[in-house]
């Protein structure tokens, strides 16, 4: 916990009427932006040197905006929804129902503050209790009240018909490759990552365990991209695609996630055994550089998404970075499935 608040002046809660937005001028194509020996040098001959640092930018912004729309739109809604509260309540103002929630919220314990306090010690520059105790006592109001305020516009929600109903960002990425679950599904679920990876090993895990729970309604493909640091990661990335030359991908790739810290020759030589693989066309597979280069065409087909880090995983083109919880994705696969028809209030629930 910490008792850094930071208070607007009141002057600026005001609202202020809305500037004009500049605008901002753009070379057109064929302007000339430099020059080598009396040679132009346009705007798309530069645009085409930067074509993948634009398309991060241009991604990067949509994305920007966008949460920056869907954040305006929650917080109109709660402005109404409070209106309506104060109106109901035979208050002047949404002022006067946010002064009557903090007049309600608990009232703080100064043992609270004393242990806030000696947590955040060694931040505050040697200052004693004393010096601080109000602003703490202060900081921890402000806690309270915004807790009870929180808790009643979570039951106006509840009651009311409000809800955001922008689409969520959707990054275009190519789904073909290894996969599991029908070609049909309504949701796909397209997972980039790293052999060597131990965070992929548990997305890996986290994925497959959400694919089971929604049967035929969720598809996963799998593409590589592995990390330059990790040596091992594209000779197993190519011992798995000849693996699936002989239709065991998915065996391989589980247990290369199983066996992570053992990955080397020796271990695609055993698991191809115990998978009962064709072994002399193991070998030679695994040298052919066609597979090295579909690994590095995987990788460029993640730049492009925009992926920095693995595991990445793009569910019907929306994205969730990182190892996340079951919950992170049934919150999107349960959106997914409502928005298509499909039975989203049943995988809400079966996933509680």
């Amino acid at each position: 916990m910490s008792f850094a608040v930071f208070a607007l002046p009141a002057a600026l809660l005001l609202a202020a009427p809305p500037a004009a937005c500049p605008k901002i001028a753009e070379p057109a194509p064929g302007a000339r932006l430099a020059v080598v020996d009396g040679k132009p040098i346009t705007r798309a001959d530069v645009d085409a040197e930067i074509a993948d640092e634009l398309c991060k930018a241009r991604t990067d912004l949509a994305r920007r905006v966008h949460e920056l729309r869907e954040r305006a739109a929650n917080t109109l809604i709660e402005e109404r929804l409070l209106a309506a509260e104060a109106k109901r309540r035979g208050l002047k103002d949404v002022a006067a129902l946010e002064a009557q929630l903090a007049a309600s919220a608990p009232k703080v314990d100064e043992s609270v503050a004393r242990q806030l306090y000696e947590e955040n010690k060694d931040r505050v520059d040697g200052q004693p209790y004393e010096a601080l105790r109000e602003r703490i006592l202060g900081s921890l109001a402000q806690e309270a009240a915004a807790q009870v305020r929180g808790a009643l516009l979570d039951e106006l929600r509840a009651k009311s018909s409000a809800a955001v109903l922008m689409e969520p960002i959707r990054t275009p990425v190519d789904a073909s490759g290894p996969s599991r679950g029908p070609a049909n599904a309504p949701v796909t679920i397209v997972a980039f990552g790293d052999f060597e990876c131990p965070f992929c090993a548990r997305g890996a895990a986290t994925v497959e365990e959400v694919r089971r729970k929604h049967g035929d309604k969720v598809r996963l493909v799998f593409k590589d991209y592995p990390l330059g640091f990790h040596a091992k990661a594209v000779p197993a990335a190519i011992a798995a695609r000849c693996a699936g030359e002989q239709g065991k991908f998915w065996e391989m790739h589980d247990a290369l996630f199983a066996g992570q810290r053992d990955l080397g020759p020796a271990l695609y030589t055993r698991l191809a055994g115990e998978l009962k693989l064709d072994a002399a066309k193991f070998g030679k597979c695994q040298s052919d550089p066609a597979h090295a280069a579909a690994v590095r065409k995987d990788t460029a087909a993640g730049e492009a998404a925009g992926v920095e880090g693995t595991p990445a995983f793009f569910i019907n083109g929306v994205s969730l970075s990182g190892a996340q919880p079951a919950e992170a994705f049934e919150a999107i696969i349960t959106a997914e499935l409502a928005r298509k028809g499909g039975n989203g209030k049943k995988a809400a629930k079966a996933g509680k």
